[in-house]
């Protein structure tokens, strides 16, 4: 009988060990790889510094950056289902959200300040462009419908010019936007950074750019399903990105192989482009979110105005 005793209760142990191992995993939602959108602009270094440098592995996680070469097929991802989330504007998730794919934004990245730019408007080499009122009548390339046409058509207005005096023209492709412009196939353009500066290195004019400008911030945002499904994988991925940030800041020289290894730089700019500062992580406000719902909506782009709380989930910030 003590042996029947004595065999139940090692069964009865063994039982319980197995359970107290299971216990110690993970929860299941921080097992799951996180498939994150993209693109190799100056703004998303935190993302590729925080998988380089195993701050999504410190919080146990698994990401996937899913690289894309333009922001369309980004957008296409992530309402597909394809991503969880992505880098990017304040203008894509307002037009994927209006449009009825729920997605949220749950922090700003990247801003602009006084001395930090993130797009200029150039006008061609030796084409006699010295102010932004020279380009009234005059084709801008832009992509349409998106941060870029509207800051373009902002800063236009803001030197005076009418609605009627401002005329665009779309080449999407952002590389190939900096060669027309230079090679004097296009009067004028819009770029981003680094591509301002290798254009105004090869001749191009600056003649205005959106140094703060609230609307120029980028954001990182996360399908709504995901996050409801997910919220404690959202909050220490944002966790991981507001320590890459910290890093950026404070080892510059550390980050800069990263930044030349996965942001599409020019080549005569590897070695001399400064490392971006990153600002800590928030929340855009209220105020720069209806100035862009309702550009988005005069445009008839979107077809209702969605409001602040249905474009963003303020729980995650660290």
């Amino acid at each position: 009988m003590n042996k029947n005793m004595n065999k139940s209760i090692l069964l009865l142990i063994i039982a319980l060990l197995i359970a107290g191992c299971g216990t110690e995993k993970k929860p299941v939602e921080e097992s799951k790889i996180i498939k994150f959108g993209t693109i190799s602009a100056l703004q998303s270094l935190p993302l590729f510094v925080a998988d380089t440098k195993g701050f999504f592995n410190d919080e146990g996680l698994k990401v996937e950056l899913v690289n894309f070469n333009s922001a369309s097929e980004k957008d296409i991802a992530v309402i597909s289902g394809a991503i969880d989330g992505y880098f990017g504007d304040l203008f894509t998730p307002t037009v994927i959200e209006a449009n009825g794919s729920n997605i949220a934004i749950v922090a700003v990245g990247y801003d602009t300040r006084f001395d930090r730019r993130m797009f200029g408007i150039l006008g061609k080499p030796d084409g006699g462009y010295g102010k932004l009122r020279d380009l009234k009548d005059i084709p801008i390339a832009v992509s349409s419908n998106s941060v870029i046409d509207y800051l373009t058509e902002s800063l236009l207005l803001s030197r005076g010019l009418s609605k009627a005096d401002i005329q665009f023209t779309e080449v999407k492709n952002i590389g190939l936007r900096m060669q027309m412009l230079l090679s004097g196939q296009l009067d004028a353009a819009t770029l981003p950074e680094p591509l301002v500066t290798a254009a105004v290195a090869n001749g191009a004019v600056l003649l205005a750019d959106d140094a703060e400008m609230s609307t120029s911030q980028t954001t990182l945002i996360f399908r709504a399903d995901f996050i409801k499904e997910n919220p404690e994988t959202v909050k220490k991925f944002m966790s991981a990105v507001a320590r890459a940030n910290r890093f950026i800041n404070e080892n510059p020289d550390e980050a800069r192989p990263v930044m030349v290894q996965f942001i599409r730089l020019p080549e005569p700019l590897k070695g001399s482009y400064p490392v971006p500062r990153f600002p800590d992580l928030k929340m855009p406000v209220p105020e720069t979110m209806s100035i862009v719902v309702n550009w988005l909506f005069e445009k008839n782009v979107i077809p209702k105005k969605p409001d602040y709380t249905e474009l963003t989930d303020d729980r995650f910030l660290p």
